[in-house]
C-alpha cells in the first residue's frame, strides 16, 4: 500500500450532506465494493475517491444523529475514511461491506463519545427550548429528538439509527453490534417508547 500521506485530499465538504434517510444510497453489490477495496489496498486513489463519495452521505448523517455537532461529525466521518485507507489491505469479505464500513464507524463514534462523557456538557433541554422563541415546531421537535436520543445508552442509540436512518436489517445490525437479533430488536423498541414518551411530555 502506498504511503497513507501520499494519498488525495480528504476533505469531504460536509456542510453540502444532507440528513434524510432519503439521501442514502443503496448498498452496491459485493463484488463492486470488494474490488474497489483491493484496489484502495493497492493504493489506487480513485478507488477511494469513488467509496467516499458513494458513502460520505450516509455517514456524516450516522455521525451527526449521534453527536448533534456538524463539526465532531465532519471530522468522525474523515477519520472514518482514512482507517478504510489503512485497513483496506486486511479486508476479508466475510459478509456484507455495509457492516464492516459500520462496525469501523461504531468503534471511532463509541470513543468520541466517551471523551465527551469526559467533559461538561452544557446543553440543557430549557436551552433548546427557549433558544428562540419564533422557531416552527417541527424544529423544537427536532430539537428534542435529538436532545433525547442522546440520552439513549449506545446500544439502544446505534442500533436505532442503523435501523431508521441507514434502513439496515435486524440481522445486518446484529452483524454490525456483535449481538443477536433479538437484542436488537429488543434495544430499538426500548429506544422508540422512550423517545414517544418524551415527545408526549413536551406536547
Amino acid at each position: 500500500m502506498s504511503n497513507f500521506n501520499s494519498s488525495p485530499n480528504l476533505s469531504l465538504g460536509m456542510n453540502e450532506f444532507g440528513m434524510k434517510a432519503s439521501h442514502m444510497i443503496n448498498s452496491s453489490p459485493v463484488d463492486k465494493e470488494q474490488t474497489r477495496i483491493a484496489e484502495i489496498a493497492q493504493g489506487n486513489n480513485d478507488a477511494l475517491l469513488s467509496l467516499i463519495s458513494d458513502w460520505k452521505k450516509p455517514m456524516y448523517a450516522y455521525f451527526y444523529r449521534s453527536l448533534s455537532n456538524s463539526a465532531d461529525a465532519e471530522d468522525l466521518t474523515q477519520k472514518l475514511f482514512h482507517r478504510i485507507y489503512r485497513a483496506a489491505g486486511s479486508y476479508q469479505p466475510k459478509g456484507k461491506f455495509s457492516s464492516w464500513l459500520f462496525t469501523i464507524a461504531r468503534n471511532l463514534l463509541i470513543d468520541e463519545l466517551k471523551k465527551k462523557a469526559r467533559r461538561p456538557n452544557e446543553s440543557t433541554l430549557l436551552e433548546y427550548q427557549i433558544a428562540d422563541e419564533s422557531r416552527s415546531s417541527k424544529e423544537e421537535l427536532h430539537e428534542i429528538l435529538a436532545h433525547e436520543l442522546n440520552k439513549l445508552s449506545e446500544n439502544h442509540r446505534t442500533a436505532l439509527l442503523l435501523r431508521v436512518q441507514q434502513e439496515l436489517s435486524y440481522r445486518e445490525i446484529a452483524e454490525i453490534m456483535q449481538t443477536n437479533e433479538s437484542n436488537v430488536k429488543t434495544w430499538i423498541f426500548r429506544a422508540r417508547t422512550v423517545l414517544r414518551k418524551s415527545i408526549k411530555l413536551h406536547h
